[in-house]
């Protein structure tokens, strides 16, 4: 069949209308942005030419497909509208003025879109798009029929990464998907211009708690994160952690942790604390090491406790220095910079029975095989990765779910191939980030290159500093203050 050149244009301009008369047949790139388009924090207006009285909305349509989600308000006349940004982003209001419908409700959300709500507010009509995430969106109008277009893209990824300084390199990651907007804050710290360090939260475990911008600037360091477990009261640590070769706190199971060697390279295993006093033939183990001695227990207490073990009268202590008993007291004893207290409570006393001041006495502790002589070991725990794949330990190290279970904010550790460290934490509990699951977790450290990783304290502790500055949002809206911290530090 031939047409003539006017038949021929009258055809593709019936085509193209019945394309733009469905809603999809508007020309428009859609991909996966490395940047959000179209958030602005203030309101924004866009103005058509046609400005009719009497305009009617005659339907909200929804449609949606791999790429984007399309909402599409369809006007019996062009109209001026304009756009506001709320709740991070995440919300999206369409106002326009001088408009009336027959509409009592918007149709249900799908895809990118959470929900949709149609407000009437006398002659201006409000259209709101919740979205799943802060996603890159594009609002626009067309004509013939009138309508505004709202394209909202439904997965991206965003990167960054940037040198701190030589051997220290920050980075930020976005990324939004059918499970919502994920944020997460990483540092690839090289061992052989930083050292990475525990600290704890006032210098000493009984010194209580200090917020990590406090414990960072009080040690000189250049970037950190939160640390381990520890118990709210400030008294004393959970979890297996030699610091400098002195055992700062012990756990009740054996859990993964951060080891620094003597030749000060890293390493991630799983500890598994030992520890005993060997006096007069006996070998008395002990039930913890610098916490509060509870009733019947065996408590060692070293400098890293404090000045004194701040024990009451009702027990009785050994004061260990140079492999000899050098005083035995009733309390509260002062603890030597160079040696150990046994602290030892009610029926527990009985094992000690004959020891006197002067006899030989050993103090003998380990973390395993896996740390051995290490002088440092950071334990947390679980583990995440293994031999370069996602090994998720939960179960092995006993964590219950207020660790294991769910999304939340975290915070990790991983070692790279080359021997550099990551420091990862992912933000959640917000509408920029709904945090991750430990798989999620060990799946984050794989992507920037861990071939070993474990996980440290999360919630409200997970934070992340740099030149004292908090890279991250902490999801209680403020610093938690914290028992332990891992920090950067120039060599």
């Amino acid at each position: 069949m031939i047409f003539s050149k006017k038949k021929m244009t009258a055809v593709i301009l019936a085509a193209a209308l019945a394309m733009h008369a469905a809603g999809w047949g508007e020309s428009v790139s859609y991909g996966a942005p490395k940047t959000i388009v179209n958030k602005p924090a203030v309101q924004t207006k866009q103005s058509v030419k046609q400005d009719s009285a009497g305009t009617v909305l005659h339907n909200i349509r929804v449609g949606d497909n791999a790429t984007y989600t399309r909402v599409v308000l369809d006007l019996s006349n062009a109209k001026k509208y304009s756009t506001v940004y709320e709740n991070n982003n995440t919300r999206l209001v369409i106002n326009i003025d001088g408009v009336s419908t027959k509409l009592t409700e918007a149709p249900a959300g799908r895809g990118a879109v959470k929900d949709l709500i149609l407000g009437k507010y006398g002659d201006t009509l409000q259209v709101i798009v919740d979205m799943q995430a802060a996603m890159p969106n594009k609002v626009y109008t067309l004509k013939y029929p009138n309508r505004i277009v709202i394209d909202i893209n439904k997965e991206y990824e965003e990167e960054s990464l940037n040198q701190v300084e030589e051997g220290l390199l920050k980075g930020k990651y976005v990324r939004v998907d059918g499970r919502g907007m994920l944020t997460a804050y990483m540092l690839d710290v090289d061992p052989a211009k930083f050292d990475v360090t525990m600290a704890l939260g006032a210098g000493k475990v009984s010194s209580g708690l200090r917020k990590l911008t406090s414990i960072a600037s009080s040690n000189g360091a250049v970037a950190g994160v939160n640390g381990g477990y520890f118990d709210w009261s400030g008294d004393f640590l959970i979890g297996d952690i030699r610091i400098n070769g002195k055992t700062a706190g012990i756990g009740t199971q054996n859990r993964t942790g951060l080891i620094k060697r003597k030749d000060g390279s890293y390493d991630i295993g799983r500890g598994n604390y030992s520890g005993a006093m060997k006096v007069n033939g006996r070998s008395i183990s002990f039930w913890g090491v610098n916490c509060p001695r509870g009733t019947d227990s065996i408590v060692m207490y070293n400098s890293l406790y404090g000045n004194t073990t701040g024990t009451n009268e009702f027990g009785t202590e050994y004061v260990v220095v140079n492999g000899r008993v050098q005083a035995i007291n009733k309390g509260n004893s002062v603890i030597p910079a160079n040696g150990t207290v046994v602290s030892v409570h009610g029926q527990s006393q009985a094992y000690f029975a004959g020891i006197k001041v002067g006899d030989r006495a050993v103090i003998e502790e380990g973390f395993g095989p896996e740390v051995g002589d290490a002088p440092d070991f950071y334990g947390a725990g679980p583990q995440l990765v293994a031999n370069g794949q996602v090994s998720v330990a939960s179960n092995a190290e006993q964590f219950g779910n207020d660790v294991a279970g769910g999304r939340a904010p975290r915070t990790a550790v991983g070692l790279k191939d080359n021997g550099h460290l990551l420091l990862m934490v992912v933000d959640g509990r917000q509408s920029h980030s709904i945090g991750a699951s430990l798989t999620e977790m060990g799946q984050l450290l794989v992507k920037y290159g861990a071939v070993k990783g474990f996980n440290l304290d999360g919630g409200g502790s997970s934070e992340m500093i740099v030149n004292n500055q908090i890279v991250n949002s902490p999801s209680e809206g403020v610093e938690r203050r914290i028992g332990n911290a891992v920090l950067v530090k120039r060599k």
